[in-house]
């Protein structure tokens, strides 16, 4: 049981910083563009326009910064500063997503190993003193059932959780992708 309160521990805290790093870094991606189309033209300074992203944070933001750093520059040359930007954020949004999945995928095999253990002790005792008492080893039984219980229920809230999350980056990279093009087109005037 004590590995599988150390992975409870370590998954809560892990679930719990992922939904503050995830929630920060969702933006309103068309208030954003609004946002820039109003204080910036393209061909102008970009100043105030950077200073706009920058309130609104985020990786959908960093990465509007950049674009808007390069907006003098060709479409292809922004376009690669914006990729890149959003491959330097990418792995913050992923970040622990393996560690989660690691203690989904132990979890209940330690829970399993508890109930071995247990089932051996439960065994073991009834060997010594006979089955005149099955009381005792029906309680010993069910007690080495409960990290078996516990490792699943781990494992079940872990992927449910992981998914959720896994959903959440996969959002945000596309909202990356779909805003991040409608900015380039927005300052090569290929859209007004």
């Amino acid at each position: 049981m004590y590995p599988l309160v150390l992975c409870s521990i370590v998954m809560v805290s892990l679930i719990i910083e992922r939904v503050i790093v995830l929630r920060k870094a969702a933006v309103d991606g068309d208030e954003l563009l609004e946002e820039i189309k109003k204080v910036f033209t393209p061909g102008g300074d970009a100043t105030k326009a950077m200073e706009v992203a920058k309130e609104f944070g985020g990786p959908l933001g960093r990465m509007f910064q950049r674009g808007l750093k390069n907006s003098q520059r060709s479409a292809d040359a922004i376009e690669m500063a914006m990729e890149q930007e959003a491959a330097n954020e990418t792995p913050a949004l992923e970040a622990n997503l393996p560690i989660i999945k690691t203690i989904i995928n132990i979890a209940p095999l330690l829970g399993l190993l508890g109930t071995i253990a247990g089932m051996i002790s439960s065994f073991r005792a009834a060997s010594q003193q006979g089955l005149s008492n099955p009381t005792q080893i029906l309680g010993g039984i069910s007690e080495a059932l409960i990290s078996t219980a516990t490792g699943i229920t781990l494992a079940v809230v872990g992927f449910v959780m992981y998914n959720y999350f896994a959903n959440q980056v996969r959002k945000l990279i596309e909202d990356m992708e779909y805003y991040g093009a409608e900015l380039v087109n927005y300052l090569t005037g290929r859209l007004d």
